[in-house]
């Protein structure tokens, strides 16, 4: 994949140009819904965002480099989600455990046109080892936090056959399917059912805690 270059035209300042950056990846978003990712070009993304093609061909080299940027930018946006919300649940283990798990599940992330761009970008970072390696680097940042608190937490576990390995991995698991499911089933279930079934498994390893857990995923805030 080509490498991505950032710019902007001599005399421009700064905050211009990140401004002009931010509208041509949030057009990107917008041609792949609309184009689908084969059919996206450097031409529907800058009818998308009102620019030039030439503007859109100074700022991103390449639909390569675009996709490249849009991407990180996605991820760095989601990533910075999670952490405000894990930072504002305070100490208690279980909490940061569903701050962190039901950030997954944002309303706002669960919007058609989030999980269109993101399984669209999953997939081609299937084929796409730039893609791949951003991908699951930012993923297993955030994985090796949830396994932290796991482990934290597993005094509070019902029974004995929990293990902090297994409850971070079916809660990455479940999370990832809920992403799979509502995008490809859109009508089987609603982002609040995939909250509430999640919310259920926890309320199994967590049962001191269910009325916390069940109120958190029914009430948890968009941005």
């Amino acid at each position: 994949m080509t490498k991505s270059r950032v710019g902007r035209p001599r005399g421009e300042n700064t905050e211009n140009a990140n401004r002009r950056r931010k509208q041509l990846m949030d057009a990107a978003i917008e041609s792949i819904v609309e184009h689908g990712l084969a059919s996206t070009t450097l031409a529907t993304v800058a009818k998308a965002s009102g620019l030039s093609q030439g503007t859109a061909v100074f700022y991103f080299k390449s639909k390569d480099s675009l996709l490249v940027e849009t991407f990180r930018y996605r991820l760095e946006e989601y990533r910075d989600f999670w952490k405000e919300t894990l930072a504002a649940a305070g100490s208690d283990p279980v909490d940061r455990i569903m701050a962190l798990v039901f950030a997954a599940l944002a309303p706002h992330l669960m919007e058609r046109q989030n999980l269109v761009f993101w399984n669209s970008l999953w997939h081609e970072a299937s084929r796409n080892s730039d893609l791949a390696q951003m991908s699951d680097r930012f993923d297993a940042a955030r994985q090796k936090v949830q396994l932290s608190l796991c482990e934290e937490a597993k005094d509070l576990y019902a029974g004995t056959l929990w293990t902090p390995k297994t409850v971070a991995h079916t809660l990455e698991t479940m999370t990832d399917g809920m992403w799979s499911r509502l995008y490809y089933s859109p009508d089987y279930m609603t982002p609040l059912d995939a909250r509430m079934a999640v919310a259920t498994v926890l309320s199994l390893i967590f049962p001191s805690r269910t009325d916390d857990i069940l109120a958190r995923a029914a009430d948890f805030p968009t941005r």
